[in-house]
């Protein structure tokens, strides 16, 4: 069995404020003070030198065992129950005070902050260095045993007390004050002659849990609530920062461009954008052959929230300056179907992301995205290939036989557009996109900056967060999705799993899943608590796309083909792709189908420097090294054995 190496110890963000300790060349420096978006004064601990340093220069300071500690784990998100996302809501805002006045706080700040959440200075001192050591929600949650996360410890009888209060005189128009609701409560229940009484804190939370949207239309009435929740002016908050919020849509490019062998026609590209709507800057951006998806709207994000130096240098543009990056407050979105799958909504919550949905055919409400696709479509009219707005304006010009821009060469020509973009006065802010960003985040004489956001430096969860994925149990023949069958060493210790909350039920697990590249899945080991690839059971099948397995698995249903032979429909696909290369010089469909084969290619080569890799085993059927040894009826002992 192959070995599992042991998780990486690292922090998960770099802030980087004045203070900080950060580390550049293996040595630690503090910042002294933020010179520009990319720039920091810097003093060497041991030497006392001053020096300019570059942000995509620094990582976090090595951390001694006790500081690993704070570092959150990987988790399953979508495992989370929605009481614990609650928990960890309700201590962020206890922290909040003491995040916002990191350079002033006192003492008493703890104390206060710790009197209103009934628990001790020194819990607030751990929940603090949790959440800075990582910047995730998640890492606030409650860490109880397995069976208990996130659940109410109440006695059956005080629960139904105070859900009996809430429904009765909580959720009403008197609108109960929350110090009247614990009196009330705790009366009851000495009342009643339980104990011990709840705490305020216990009550605090078990009135959060309840849905906001509810709790106004029970207390305020529906008006107050369609004020308060509905997509206008009033229902988010003013953007008067950068990060506040975030809109992200897709668009088809008006230009048609070239595949890479034989520089002919292969149609247009689909690029899915995300815009600051206070500086207006691209916060991100994907570019793809294949329509819009869970998968674009994920990569995009990904791209918004992380920095961009490596991406830069891969597309051979590392001089050119695209300083944007951070995790947005809101996320404000089209009501596509592809936005409003359980992956954005559990990522939305482990990076504490207020997610909004704009109403269907209103496309008013997200007026800045729009004009940045305009902004985007009007260069392009200037570009050989480009189809213009319609016949009209497009008249005689000859869009495909003017095509030349490659894939890569399209990516690239919109960063370089982009880098322009960023420079130019825009009349709505009344300066540049990056004069206005850089004012949000350094400040202004009238007004003080932001600060830089995070660096997140777990580049590998955050894609991996942002993908989507599929629900399976793990049977002794491993995991079978499309009909493709999944194996590796690793999935052994989950084999006929039973669900610990429903031991009559077999356990499923979540598996996350590149539609580019559908060679691996990423499965989140409960126990170890991080990704591991999950390669072919069949060695031999070559890596293909979601979208090339099910027309092969279609032509097979045609023709009669058995479907479950993985050989057989992974056969056709070899046989297919032959034909379009073939076809290639001839016709414009089969130029895409191959160039769409060259896109996914290189996001494979990408992969192997952002994701997880399939360590090399030896083969799972093979016979026991020694006599009596079977590696399938191995299985991890309890921990009450």
């Amino acid at each position: 069995m192959a070995s599992i190496p042991a998780p990486l110890k690292k922090p998960s963000v770099l802030q980087i404020t004045k203070g900080a300790r950060v580390q550049h060349n293996e040595r630690e420096y503090i910042v002294l003070r933020l010179v520009d978006l990319n720039l920091v004064l810097a003093r060497e601990v041991v030497s006392g030198e001053k020096v300019l340093l570059k942000l995509d220069s620094l990582n976090a300071p090595s951390r001694s065992p006790e500081q690993e500690q704070a570092v959150a784990r990987e988790i399953a998100l979508e495992e989370i129950s929605e009481e614990a996302w609650a928990l960890a809501d309700y201590r962020l805002k206890i922290l909040e005070p003491l995040l916002h006045g990191r350079s002033d706080r006192s003492r008493q700040d703890y104390a206060e902050a710790a009197a209103q959440a009934n628990v001790g200075v020194s819990t607030i001192y751990r929940w603090l260095k949790d959440y800075m050591a990582t910047g995730l929600v998640s890492s606030l949650l409650p860490q109880r045993r397995a069976g208990g996360q996130g659940r109410s410890r109440l006695s059956a009888e005080v629960k139904l007390i105070v859900d009996h209060y809430i429904l009765e005189r909580y959720l009403t128009l008197q609108k109960p004050s929350f110090a009247e609701g614990v009196r009330e409560i705790r009366r009851l229940c000495d009342a009643a002659g339980l104990s011990p009484l709840p705490s305020a804190s216990t009550i605090y939370r078990h009135l959060g849990w309840i849905d906001k949207q509810d709790r106004v239309r029970q207390r305020e009435g529906a008006y107050q609530a369609r004020q308060r929740f509905a997509i206008n002016k009033g229902s988010i908050p003013d953007a008067e920062w950068p990060l506040a919020m975030v809109q992200v849509d897709h668009t088809l490019l008006p230009v048609i461009i070239v595949d890479d062998e034989h520089r002919k026609p292969i149609n247009r590209a689909w690029i899915t954008l995300a815009i600051d709507v206070n500086s207006r800057v691209g916060l991100g951006m994907y570019l793809a052959l294949d329509p819009p998806s869970a998968m674009s709207a994920g990569m995009c994000l990904a791209h918004a929230i992380l920095p961009k130096e490596s991406w830069m240098a891969r597309l051979g543009c590392a001089d050119i300056e695209w300083p944007f990056y951070g995790v947005m407050d809101v996320l404000h979105m089209d009501n596509a179907r592809e936005f409003r799958g359980r992956m954005l909504l559990a990522a939305g919550k482990e990076y504490h992301i207020d997610i909004h949905l704009r109403p269907v055919k209103q496309p008013h409400y997200g007026a800045h995205i729009e004009r940045l696709m305009g902004t985007v479509s009007q260069q392009l009219k200037a570009v050989k290939g480009a189809t213009f707005s319609g016949p009209a304006e497009k008249g005689e010009y000859d869009a495909e036989g003017n095509a030349c821009m490659t894939f890569d060469e399209l990516e690239k020509w919109l960063v370089l557009m982009f880098a322009r973009y960023h420079r130019d006065i825009h009349s709505g802010i009344g300066t540049t996109p990056l004069t206005k960003w850089r004012e949000g985040i350094l400040g202004t004489k009238k007004k003080p900056g932001r600060g830089l956001p995070p660096r997140r430096t777990d580049t590998e969860k955050v894609r991996l967060d942002f993908m989507p994925y599929e629900e399976r149990t793990v049977q002794d023949y491993g995991v079978v999705i499309d009909r493709v069958h999944y194996f590796h060493d690793v999935l052994r210790p989950w084999v006929n799993a039973r669900d610990p909350d429903h031991p009559k039920h077999a356990r499923k697990f979540r598996f996350r899943y590149d539609p580019r590249d559908i060679s691996a899945l990423y499965f989140f080991d409960p126990d170890l608590q991080r990704y591991f690839p999950i390669p072919y059971r069949d060695s031999g099948l070559p890596p293909v796309s979601i979208w090339e397995l099910r027309a092969a698995q279609k032509k097979a249903e045609e023709i009669g083909v058995d479907v479950y032979s993985e050989r057989e429909v992974f056969s056709l696909i070899t046989r297919q792709r032959e034909i379009e290369d073939a076809a290639a010089a001839k016709t414009k469909t089969a130029r895409r189908a191959k160039q769409q084969r060259v896109q996914q290619a290189k996001a494979r080569e990408t992969k192997k420097a952002e994701l997880p890799t399939v360590s090399t085993v030896a083969s799972s059927s093979t016979a026991p090294a020694l006599r009596g040894y079977d590696p399938d009826k191995i299985r991890p002992l309890d921990d009450d054995e």
